[in-house]
């Protein structure tokens, strides 16, 4: 029985790194030795790659958002391309990358941005109309690693209860 679990964790991750929709069965309570190392659920991002430093790919930040947010928020409806004016800010204001909405209501924006964009008063305001509006919000931004686990506890962190 064990044999099996583990094999069938074994095989997924395996599919997983080659890049196969392989699915990760129930993993809770199992642990793998792998190189020596005994990995879980926990520590698995590193044999996917979702671990590795994004090395600036904006593509790979978003490819782990949409991970993050299918893994840990299936409820929600994940948006792309927000508008700030959304949630009342100025048409100047910076548009979002990504948005979790529950039952049509937003809850968490996320913005992709260059080294020192943060600083940008477009950027400011598009933050403070969330925050007026008791919608959470951060930015990312590019030259960081912006790990998959540090993106899913991000917006747990700013999560509306």
């Amino acid at each position: 029985m064990v044999d099996s679990v583990v094999d069938n964790v074994v095989d997924s991750v395996k599919g997983a790194i080659q890049g196969n929709d392989a699915e990760i069965k129930s993993t809770s309570n199992v642990s793998v030795k792998n190189n020596g190392q005994t990995v879980t659920a926990k520590n698995r991002e590193n044999e996917t790659g979702d671990d590795a430093h994004c090395e600036g790919s904006k593509s790979t930040i978003c490819r782990r958002i949409e991970m993050a947010a299918a893994e840990n928020w299936p409820g929600y409806e994940l948006r792309r391309n927000i508008s700030a004016t959304e949630l009342g800010a100025d048409k100047k204001a910076h548009s979002f990358d990504y948005g979790l909405y529950l039952n049509g209501q937003p809850k968490v924006m996320i913005m992709i941005l260059k080294q020192h964009q943060y600083r940008n008063e477009n950027v400011r305001q598009a933050h403070e109309a969330c925050k007026r509006n008791g919608v959470g919000s951060f930015h990312l931004l590019m030259h960081l690693p912006n790990r998959k686990t540090y993106i899913a506890e991000r917006i747990k962190a700013v999560m509306p209860f």
